[in-house]
C-alpha cells in the first residue's frame, strides 16, 4: 500500500513521515492541481496533514480552501479513489468562528466529497520539535524555561486539552473511514502545565522530556 502524506515537513507531519515505511511525499505545490494530481495518481492513501495556521488575515482560508480543493479535484480528474485521511482541529468545536476553525470546518466538508475519507479532530499538539511562539504552548513555555527566560501567563486558568506527538500519530495509523474522530485530549490549564515544567517537574514524564529537549538544544 503506497501512502502519501502532505504537510510532512511541518511538527506532525515529521513524526508522521518516521512511523510510516516508505511514505510519498508531497514535494510540489497544493494550490497547483498539476502538482497535486502528479502526487495523488501515485498514492492508495493521503494523510492530509498540509494547512496554514499564523498568516495574516485571509490567506489561512485561501491557501487552505484551495489545497483541500485540489486533493479531491485530482482524484475525480484522474479517477482514483484513495483513502484520504484529514487532520482537522478541535477549534471546529471550540472556536468555529475564527478563521481557522471556519476553514477546517470547509475543508471537512470537502474531504467528505472523496468516497473514502476520515476526519480527525486535533486538540493542542506538544512534543519534542514542536516550534516555541508559534502554535504550542508547551513548546513555548519549556523554550523559555530551558532558556531561562521570563514566562508570560496572561490567564493561569485558561484549561485546554493537549495530546502528546507520539499518542496522536499512533491514532493517527488506527483510522476508521468516514468518521469524524474527535480526539481526546489531557485536560490541563496553563497554570498546571507551567508546574509541571517548575515545581512539579518530573510528575508528568511527557512534558519532562520536552522540557529536557530544549536544554540540549540550546
Amino acid at each position: 500500500m503506497k501512502i502519501g502524506i502532505t504537510g510532512w515537513k511541518g511538527f506532525i507531519g515529521s513524526y508522521l513521515k518516521e512511523a510510516i515505511k516508505d511514505p510519498i511525499l508531497f514535494q510540489g505545490d497544493l494550490t497547483k492541481i498539476a502538482d497535486v494530481k502528479e502526487f495523488v495518481k501515485n498514492c492508495d492513501v493521503i494523510y492530509h496533514i498540509a494547512g496554514k495556521n499564523r498568516v495574516e488575515e485571509g490567506k489561512i482560508l485561501e491557501n487552505n480552501l484551495i489545497a483541500t480543493g485540489n486533493l479531491i479535484m485530482a482524484t475525480r480528474m484522474l479517477n482514483v479513489n484513495p483513502e484520504i485521511i484529514f487532520a482537522s482541529s478541535k477549534q471546529t468545536q471550540t472556536n468555529p468562528n475564527s478563521e481557522y476553525g471556519t476553514t477546517k470546518l470547509i475543508e471537512e466538508k470537502i474531504i467528505k466529497m472523496a468516497n473514502k475519507w476520515c476526519i480527525f479532530r486535533i486538540p493542542n499538539v506538544y512534543g519534542e520539535r514542536c516550534k516555541p511562539f508559534y502554535n504550542s504552548v508547551v513548546a513555548t513555555l519549556a523554550y523559555q524555561l530551558a532558556n531561562n527566560k521570563k514566562s508570560e501567563i496572561k490567564d493561569p486558568t485558561v484549561t485546554r486539552d493537549f495530546i502528546y506527538i507520539s499518542d496522536l500519530i499512533e491514532l493517527l495509523l488506527k483510522y476508521k473511514l468516514n468518521e469524524i474522530i474527535s480526539v481526546k485530549g489531557e485536560k490541563m490549564c496553563i497554570g498546571e502545565v507551567y508546574q509541571y515544567l517548575t515545581s512539579k517537574l518530573g510528575q508528568h514524564q511527557k512534558l519532562a522530556q520536552v522540557l529536557e529537549y530544549y536544554r540540549n538544544i540550546k
